[in-house]
């Protein structure tokens, strides 16, 4: 028949002659004028006051011979890559600390946002503190500390830059006020 029980998990030997439901052997009755039923039919056969048999009479008949047959369960599904949220963290971090660093070599430089190096730094640091339970740990504690070394890196890059541009602007700006220039006087004449 291979469906299975209404009622359990094991292979269905019969249905029942008054609703047609797939029935296992522990949940098939017996009416005394020989119908197999389920369990439903067989209480409103007895709530009529008709005579049904349990499942359990024949079960214990047969003994050991009686075993219930299953049907085959499917293999669980082929998983190529298992990841969890820490390793993608992780990730996370590496991809955003390289790009940090990449903006600052001119790589994308109209993107260049002021949160931008935070956001590796801090995923660096979730996936870092989360890596023990990652499915590859060593893995995430690689790419979380790419991650956070490419936020600092970033900001060490753009602190230098500022800190260089303002030492060179002190040193090379025009003054506000003019700087008189020396002028050959003229000599007094006799």
């Amino acid at each position: 028949m291979s469906a299975r029980c209404v009622d359990c998990l094991n292979e269905a030997i019969e249905r029942c002659e008054v609703t047609g439901v797939p029935l296992c052997a522990e949940h098939l009755w017996y009416a005394d004028d020989g119908r197999r039923v389920s369990e439903r039919v067989a209480r409103q056969l007895l709530s009529q006051g008709k005579a049904v048999h349990a499942p359990k009479i024949y079960l214990d008949q047969l003994g050991h011979a009686a075993v219930l047959p299953r049907l085959p369960t499917a293999p669980p599904p082929h998983i190529t890559r298992q990841r969890n949220g820490n390793d993608i963290i992780a990730l996370l971090a590496c991809i955003t600390g390289v790009f940090s660093i990449a903006t600052c070599f001119g790589i994308g430089i109209a993107i260049c946002a002021p949160p931008l190096p935070l956001v590796p730094l801090l995923l660096g640091s979730i996936g870092l503190a989360g890596a023990r339970n990652a499915t590859k740990p060593d893995q995430a504690r690689l790419f979380s500390w790419i991650g956070i070394i490419g936020g600092a890196g970033f900001v060490v890059l753009v602190l230098l830059a500022v800190i260089g541009s303002v030492a060179f602007g002190t040193t090379t700006l025009i003054p506000m006020a003019p700087i008189p220039r020396p002028t050959p006087t003229p000599l007094a004449g006799p």
